[in-house]
């Protein structure tokens, strides 16, 4: 009888505090709850595991896109796995200041040793923000967080802090994982005086499970875009205040802070580098058209090239720099998309000096792409273009088709009453190339609605279309 009291008392409690946190919720978050309940008709939010699917219609276009250029589509459909994100706590958010209040994906995925892999989702509040860092390994296929970065930080409930991870980290020779934050609302000058200072570099280390605060190293600025070169130990990262950061991992010692010369901006939304040379890439916004620019962080120069980013070859839209490959195809040529949808290829090292030129566009007549994963034998780029209907794409780099692998949005929405997401931010290939794992920024929301409950998908490539 004791027992069923407490049971009972405990239970009392727990509504009380659910109708609590109810109350507190912006009438945002309450529509976005009912409705979530709404479409989640499978409770795929409550699943502990991956669900695993395989249709015809993976292969069939919901309509006839039109495609510029060569295009085919999949003849055998994939074997597809999803798992929305565990650990996303709270699920829904009080009024308070912030650029959208729901967990999301913003970063590329990292592949680790052993198709172990690596990204971050958050929830883009301007205050006690909460950001986690995941991996997922193949071989058991298990998902789970392995950093609750608000707590590695010290932050605070009524901190301001920096609301998601925007660049891509990188796994350095010792075994840390390394990466650094970036703000979700903009600072105000009530950050400042609250002792905000930029964005945090973190590392924590995989073996140990322990990690370590570096601080911020770029004062008054947050880091929109960073890369890594593990084997030299160099991060390299934009600030929002038209600065750049180098900074040495090996000494905890910042090589440059500021400016760069001749009133040149770096681009805050894409970064190459290309590991011969130890140089990092992108674009000059100071003016227009964008020109090629380049970073040496041995001599600490930047130079600037006649060479300007390419528009859109079918709609001759301009558009910067976007998602890129992290290492030369086969043919010796990165792969760069821009903003306006043209597909680039990029060679920094050729004679007569750097080539940047389009060899068509991503998908229809040019989508914007966040990160593109190359086949092991250097031949096939991968990427999902954001929009709808939105595939995933194979491009061969020897023919200039693309391939239609799958069309995935309308089946889990149909079936699950969860949109796979129209914003793809992290995307990466395994080490065989017999998977693509990428992060899809769905919601239970209604259709070609994005953002809210993230998930991981792997979609398992037929052998005969690899």
């Amino acid at each position: 009888m004791i027992t069923n009291r407490k049971n009972l008392a405990i239970l009392l409690l727990m509504l009380a505090a659910i109708r609590l946190v109810a109350a507190d919720l912006s009438p945002g978050e309450i529509k976005r709850r009912d409705r979530n309940a709404k479409f989640d008709k499978q409770h795929l939010r409550l699943k502990h595991d991956f669900v695993t699917d395989s249709s015809p219609n993976f292969t069939t276009p919901p309509a006839k896109p039109a495609v510029a250029g060569n295009w085919t589509t999949a003849r055998k459909a994939p074997t597809v796995h999803l798992r929305i994100l565990p650990n996303l706590e709270p699920e829904y958010f009080p009024a308070t200041a912030q650029y959208m209040a729901c967990w999301a994906n913003w970063a590329p995925i990292l592949r680790g040793p052993d198709n172990t892999f690596y990204f971050a989702a958050s929830d883009h509040r301007g205050q006690g923000c909460q950001i986690n860092i995941y991996r997922y390994a193949h071989k058991e296929r298990q998902l789970s967080r392995i950093i609750d970065l608000h707590q590695l930080l010290d932050w605070q409930p009524d901190s301001y802090t920096d609301g998601k991870v925007h660049g891509a980290m990188a796994i350095m020779p010792d075994g840390h994982l390394l990466g650094a934050t970036h703000y979700g609302v903009p600072p105000t000058a009530a950050w400042y005086e609250a002792g905000y200072q930029g964005s945090w570099l973190f590392s924590f280390d995989l073996t140990t499970n322990t990690g370590r605060n570096f601080g911020s190293p770029l004062k008054r600025s947050s880091l929109p875009c960073f890369t890594i070169d593990p084997q030299r130990g160099i991060f390299v990262g934009t600030g929002d205040s038209k600065t750049l950061l180098c900074w040495d991992y090996n000494t905890g010692q910042t090589l440059f802070a500021g400016y760069l010369p001749h009133g040149w901006i770096w681009w805050q939304r894409a970064m190459l580098l290309d590991q011969p040379s130890g140089k990092f890439w992108s674009s000059d916004v100071s003016e227009t058209p964008f020109h090629l620019l380049s970073f040496n962080p041995s001599t600490l120069s930047f130079n600037r090239y006649d060479i300007t980013v390419p528009t859109n070859p079918v709609t001759a839209k301009p558009g910067n720099l976007r998602g890129h490959t992290t290492r030369p195809a086969a043919n010796g040529y990165y792969y760069w998309a821009t903003m306006s949808g043209a597909l680039l290829r990029f060679k920094p090292d050729s004679p007569t000096g750097p080539i940047l030129e389009a060899v068509g566009v991503t998908w229809d007549r040019g989508r914007d792409v966040l990160q593109i994963a190359l086949s092991p034998d250097g031949r096939y780029l991968y990427y999902q273009p954001k929009g709808y209907p939105s595939p995933l794409v194979q491009f061969d780099t020897k023919t200039n088709q693309h391939k239609a692998i799958c069309f995935l949005q309308d089946y889990y929405f149909e079936k699950y009453g969860y949109w796979l997401g129209s914003e793809v931010y992290g995307l990466e290939i395994s080490e065989k190339g017999d998977f693509i794992a990428m992060i899809v920024n769905g919601a239970f929301d209604g259709h070609n609605r994005s953002f809210g409950h993230p998930g991981l998908c792997i979609v398992e490539i037929p052998r005969n279309e690899r």
